[in-house]
């Protein structure tokens, strides 16, 4: 494994993604806590969507441009960190559609800790020397 596929584009998604259910979850969190204010109306994000467009290059940084294959990429900022958040307007809040979201951004939050786990237990493992594993 190369020094440029270290910490490549996928786990920058993922840490990303990651970011991003955290403050899903303080959304809900937030529009769970005020189920009975009168008039309030919940908030969430275009997560699912702003993951579409990061997916297909539309929030990566510009990058410097490398003469030889050999050199490292220059990344300023990791990719997908310039993608601001996109607030949505979702209602009056009911109390089991929140709980539905929260677990749902529970699972995935998971899944990814998961995934990014199994990426660094692969360089782990590189670092280690094993061969094999």
């Amino acid at each position: 494994m190369g020094l440029d596929r270290l910490f490549d584009v996928t786990t920058n998604l993922l840490e990303a993604n990651l970011d991003r259910r955290a403050l899903k979850h303080r959304l809900t969190t937030r529009n769970l806590a005020n189920v009975d204010t009168p008039n309030f109306r919940g908030t969430g994000l275009e997560f699912e969507k702003q993951l579409r467009t990061a997916l297909n290059g539309g929030v990566l940084p510009p990058s410097l441009a490398r003469t030889n294959p050999k050199h490292m990429p220059y990344e300023k900022e990791k990719p997908f960190s310039n993608a601001k958040p996109v607030y949505k307007d979702t209602g009056p809040v009911h109390l089991d559609i929140e709980m539905s979201r929260l677990a749902e951004n529970n699972i995935m939050f998971n899944a990814m800790v998961k995934l990014l786990g199994k990426k660094y237990n692969k360089l782990k493992t590189a670092i280690a020397g094993k061969v094999g594993a």
